[in-house]
């Protein structure tokens, strides 16, 4: 018998990699500190995720964002930082210990991360259907079996913009006679499909994240201007601007060759809103007109951009001290069994 139930050891390591992502968000607030900016679309309005204790009393430190239980998250990939900030996203929503990411294969063998990531149930792709079917149905069936939360974060586009990553993006647009992206890479609809018709009636919501970074020039490659050394050295920019939408499941076609077409015309939507974004420093947000009058007398979050509502977050620790510790206390208890197990390591080596 396990000394456990299934669903006490699922609580544990969801403690686990919340403790874990607070550290890392603790590290960007000391060492990266930055605001995440984000901006609405008409499917997304700012009462729809923004959930604040009284209409008449906002003056508490921290911002709660309500998402479902149970989401999808896709976004653009411009940078290997990308997934810090949708991270902290969902600890916005209290979310960040059941967020579940699908990462490329080699990132499994990374000593220690890479055990910790198998270990929290992350998924990881050779990005050959044949090879990842039967990982990810396995993966998503056990979720929706649990019935537990889950932030399940991906980047259609498989890898951030490098120039590798480009040609592969206009060998495919010739290969089916379409139009490549300047901003962005085209995305595959493949894994996101799959995941959708495991995950079945268990999601109802998919959001969509255009991620935009000042100081990188349309022509360049983002990942080689903000490289995760560079951020964590305090040269990273002190905004994020990420534009919000979301589609119902109902709104999703079910046909492959059809939910492939819609994947790749919200990514030309995505290239024309970064190409905006190049070109005057910002998204815009749909006016949602008295969506957001209560707040703007009572919260500094609240702003107005040439216009565009928008709401802004620091990238900060609701109780940086006590968050950024957790991780260190939860796993004291341990410390007396790793010495343990080194000692007879140690015995048995001799």
């Amino acid at each position: 018998m396990r000394p456990f139930s299934r669903k006490k050891y699922q609580q544990h390591l969801s403690t686990i990699l919340a403790s874990w992502a607070q550290s890392l968000f603790g590290l960007m607030q000391f060492l990266a500190p930055c605001n995440l900016i984000l901006y609405f679309d008409e499917s997304c309005p700012p009462a729809s995720i923004l959930t604040l204790p009284d209409k008449t009393s906002l003056d508490t430190p921290e911002t709660i964002l309500s998402f479902p239980d149970r989401t999808i998250v896709i976004a653009n990939h411009q940078i290997y930082a990308d997934w810090i900030y949708v991270w902290f996203l969902s600890y916005l929503a209290g979310a960040h210990g059941y967020i579940k990411i699908m990462l490329k294969n080699s990132l499994k063998y990374v000593p220690f991360f890479g055990a910790g990531m198998c270990v929290m149930d992350f998924i990881f792709m050779k990005r050959r259907l044949i090879d990842d079917k039967d990982t990810v149905i396995n993966n998503l069936k056990r979720s929706v079996r649990d019935q537990r939360p889950m932030w399940l974060l991906l980047f259609p586009e498989g890898t951030v913009i490098c120039e590798e990553g480009r040609e592969r993006s206009q060998n495919f647009a010739a290969k089916n006679n379409l139009d490549d992206n300047l901003y962005t890479l085209l995305p595959r609809s493949t894994g996101l499909k799959l995941c959708l018709d495991t995950l079945e009636e268990s999601i109802e919501w998919m959001y969509d994240l255009t991620i935009g970074y000042p100081g990188i020039q349309p022509d360049e490659i983002p990942e080689d201007t903000l490289r995760l050394k560079q951020i964590f050295s305090g040269h990273g920019p002190r905004d994020i601007h990420l534009h919000l939408r979301r589609y119902h499941r109902s709104e999703l076609p079910t046909d492959t060759d059809q939910f492939s077409k819609w994947l790749l015309n919200r990514w030309v939507e995505k290239d024309h809103r970064m190409e905006q974004f190049y070109e005057e420093g910002h998204f815009t947000s749909f006016d949602h007109g008295d969506d957001l009058d209560w707040m703007h007398d009572n919260t500094p979050l609240i702003s107005n951009m040439d216009g565009a509502n928008t709401l802004t977050i620091p990238m900060a620790l609701h109780h940086p001290v006590k968050e950024f510790l957790a991780i260190w206390i939860y796993m004291l208890p341990y410390v007396p069994l790793i010495y343990i197990l080194y000692r007879l390591v140690s015995y048995l080596l001799q």
